[in-house]
């Protein structure tokens, strides 16, 4: 089934979104992220990692290319598309899961791939979603993400337990900050 292209959203919408997305710059993610937190990021996706056959890959983006702020891409439309970017979907179980955070758009997203897709229900995934725009809301720091990562990994330790022997790190445990 082909789904439909998203209208352009209308002219005030993109120019305030475009001026948002100018305004929020690569060193709003860097300072609120920094060297330790994107240490402790990777640490908590390698960790979690050991105990399921899963993947998690972490991206922070301040802000859209201004093209794309412009032309009305989604969180979710930029979401899909570093999620084939990053190869999240090319995994030996289809068990990579995508957390994206956009700050310029207090958005956050989550792409699974369809093995541990069909395993969790939209609530689930909605759910850690939800909490984690809260937790940023309340502090942008690296703790809500910490947390989310530790959601996500108990999530797939209930449906992607490690194997005896056979587990691959198949992705990078490094966050990306964009």
């Amino acid at each position: 089934m082909k789904t439909p292209k998203a209208s352009r959203p209308p002219l005030g919408v993109s120019l305030q979104r475009t001026l948002r997305h100018f305004g929020t710059g690569p060193s709003v993610a860097r300072r609120a992220f920094p060297d330790e937190a994107r240490h402790q990021i990777q640490v908590a996706v390698h960790r979690g990692e050991q105990h399921h056959r899963g993947e998690v890959r972490v991206v922070i983006e301040s802000s859209l290319p201004l093209g794309l702020a412009w032309r009305g891409t989604t969180p979710r439309d930029r979401a899909r598309a570093l999620f084939g970017a990053l190869e999240v979907w090319n995994t030996e179980d289809h068990s990579g899961v995508l957390l994206y955070i956009n700050l310029a758009d207090h958005a956050v997203e989550l792409l699974a791939d369809r093995g541990i897709d069909a395993c969790v229900n939209a609530e689930a995934w909605r759910g850690i979603c939800d909490e984690l725009v809260q937790g940023l809301r309340e502090k942008l720091c690296v703790q809500p993400v910490l947390h989310a990562i530790a959601q996500i990994h108990a999530l797939l330790i209930q449906h992607f337990p490690a194997s005896a022997g056979h587990n691959p790190n198949e992705l990078d445990d490094r966050p990306i900050v964009l």
